[in-house]
């Protein structure tokens, strides 16, 4: 077999993709689906054996309560008491003195060094804007408001470094500098990697919807959005049904890649902020994202800031959420959309907006952190998100029925003794599963390729890619996978010539993260004929691939079956 490069080329002529020679259904297969890189080896998970809850209390004035003692607390779950079997108080340093000398602040990437004598502890904070989940004026509001913030809520001592989830690098340096920080956070503009606000699109199905109808939760949503696209394609029900049914499965893998992508920003952050020595926070702002079907990575990052004693606290950028539709109730309903479709939908739009907060209330109160919601007063949030609790308490308890289904328990703690304190406490946690989730998984080689960067030539392949036309607003293209078939190495039987190939093409930012991904597997067996007729050009394989607006990389991997031998490349590509 000859060794030839792989090469990611220009937009494809459609020129170079006619008159390949007919193949029989029995001598070539494709299969494809989303691909998602598994997620970091440090990932923590919570074991049934202990359980620990965190847990703030606070007065009327919004100050942290100290001298509890066990007694004081009732924890439950699923709605049955524990027996808590460890206690402990996390009272943090006192700060550093307005005239005392701070060290100068590492940058992220800096190893953790523990002083002689630590006589100030330092504050540091990653004050992080969701720019993918967040509108422009979510953001413009959010970003006046943490300005105010470093201007005049920052204590002697304080380091701060402003990331976004779209390039949450591990290189940003944490600094004191007010202009510096006002500066950055200037910088910070929307960047959605997923929308579902296209009105024109008829039926139009937002996340939420596609959550419901993928995860078979909600039939009346199905059939109400297939009633839509029977009047807007002129379709029959059974038809209706079944297009309806497949394109929420494309929106909800594209709203869950990103919101995966979300969490794994906020899980590097929470790894950078690990090894900083003193009190450690990280301050989201987001609109909110949705987080169904991912309970258990939300729970692993919960446990990963916990046992890293790093503090989550979230500020709803979305504020005091009205229902506000785009056109009055009486107006005259497009084609295909009734009255009370239209009231059903701004039902589906309130509940999701709740259902966006879910993640952020997760983490925040999971890790002793507080969740500012419900509220245009951003300044305040600002204020009270911005300070660490003096006082937190670690309740932990061996559940008494907890089965390793791997399912997800809620928790509710509760003060018997007559007080009126507001708690901030964990909300749940995920049993162990007797199979290890898909999340889980450990990394295989073509897994690091794809996070890569480097060019691999040990395959005789070609990847190129074209324009493709839009799909329910989402823009896509055509990735076309020129398979050298003359230079490849076939096992060859009696009248076939057979190999399988596994790819993965996946879509990162320009900063490394990874947006969205597709992985699957060719399965040749040629009949000679076929052979004779392909080894001399080749043959192209075309899969469509759809990701948001925006400009990426694209990156190609191909492993063969026979050697195991790999080639990979990246190129820029642009979705639009």
């Amino acid at each position: 077999m000859g060794i030839a490069r792989i090469a990611i080329l220009m937009p494809i002529l459609a020129g170079v993709l006619a008159g390949q020679p007919k193949i029989g259904p029995d001598e070539f297969r494709t299969s494809s689906e989303a691909y998602v890189p598994p997620p970091p080896p440090n990932t923590l998970r919570t074991e049934v054996k202990l359980v620990e809850v965190p847990v703030v209390v606070r007065d009327s004035r919004h100050h942290a309560v100290a001298g509890l003692k066990p007694d004081d607390f009732q924890v439950f779950d699923g709605g049955k008491q524990q027996a808590i079997t460890m206690f402990s108080v996390e009272t943090a340093p006192a700060a550093a003195a307005p005239d005392a000398k701070t060290p100068e602040a590492p940058a992220a990437t800096a190893p953790a060094s523990a002083p002689d004598a630590p006589a100030v502890h330092p504050r540091f904070i990653a004050l992080c804007f969701d720019d993918v989940s967040s509108t422009f004026a979510d953001l413009r509001y959010t970003k006046t408001a943490a300005e105010k913030f470093v201007r005049t809520g920052l204590a002697p001592g304080d380091r701060v470094a402003v990331f976004t989830t779209a390039s949450a690098s591990s290189t940003v340096t944490f600094t004191d500098e007010v202009p510096k920080l006002i500066e950055n956070i200037e910088k910070v503009s929307p960047h959605p990697r997923f929308s579902d606000n296209d009105a024109s699109q008829c039926p139009r199905i937002t996340a939420y919807q596609a959550y419901l109808i993928d995860n078979h939760m909600d039939n009346q949503t199905l059939m109400g959005v297939a009633q839509e696209d029977m009047a807007c394609k002129n379709l029959r029900m059974p038809d209706a049904i079944q297009d309806v049914t497949a394109t929420s499965r494309m929106i909800w893998e594209h709203a869950m890649s990103t919101s995966r992508n979300t969490l794994y920003s906020i899980d590097g952050l929470v790894t950078t902020l690990a090894k900083l020595p003193g009190r450690r926070m990280l301050l989201l702002a987001s609109s909110g994202f949705l987080t169904g079907n991912l309970e258990s990575v939300i729970d692993d990052m919960t446990s990963k800031a916990l046992h890293a004693e790093v503090v989550i606290n979230t500020l709803d950028s979305k504020g005091l959420y009205a229902l506000t539709p785009g056109r009055p109730i009486d107006a005259p309903a497009p084609r295909g959309r009734s009255v009370r479709t239209q009231i059903a939908e701004a039902s589906i739009q309130s509940r999701q907006e709740g259902a966006k907060d879910d993640g952020m209330a997760a983490l925040a109160l999971g890790t002793g952190g507080a969740f500012y919601h419900n509220s245009n007063d951003f300044d305040k949030g600002f204020r009270e998100l911005g300070s660490i609790p003096d006082v937190v308490y670690v309740l932990g308890f061996s559940p008494s029925d907890a089965p390793p289904d791997g399912r997800y328990h809620s928790l509710k703690v509760k003060l018997p003794g007559g007080h009126h304190y507001a708690l901030q406490s964990r909300m749940g946690y995920s049993a162990p599963s007797k199979t290890p989730p898909e999340e889980h998984r450990k990394p295989t080689r073509l897994d690091s390729e794809a996070l890569a960067t480097d060019t691999l030539d040990e395959v005789p392949v070609r990847i190129g890619w074209r324009a493709g036309q839009p799909e329910n607003g989402s823009p896509s293209l055509q990735v076309a996978i020129h398979l050298d078939v003359g230079k490849m190495k076939f096992t060859a039987s009696a009248d076939r010539h057979s190999l399988k190939l596994t790819y993965i093409l996946a879509v990162m930012s320009q900063t490394g993260s990874f947006i969205a991904g597709r992985q699957g597997e060719i399965e040749m067996a040629f009949k000679q004929a076929t052979f004779d007729a392909l080894a001399p050009d080749g043959l192209n394989v075309l899969l469509p691939f759809h990701a948001p607006p925006g400009s990426y990389t694209l990156r190609g991997i191909v492993q063969e079956g026979l050697e195991g031998k790999i080639s990979a490349a990246s190129v820029p590509v642009e979705f639009k």
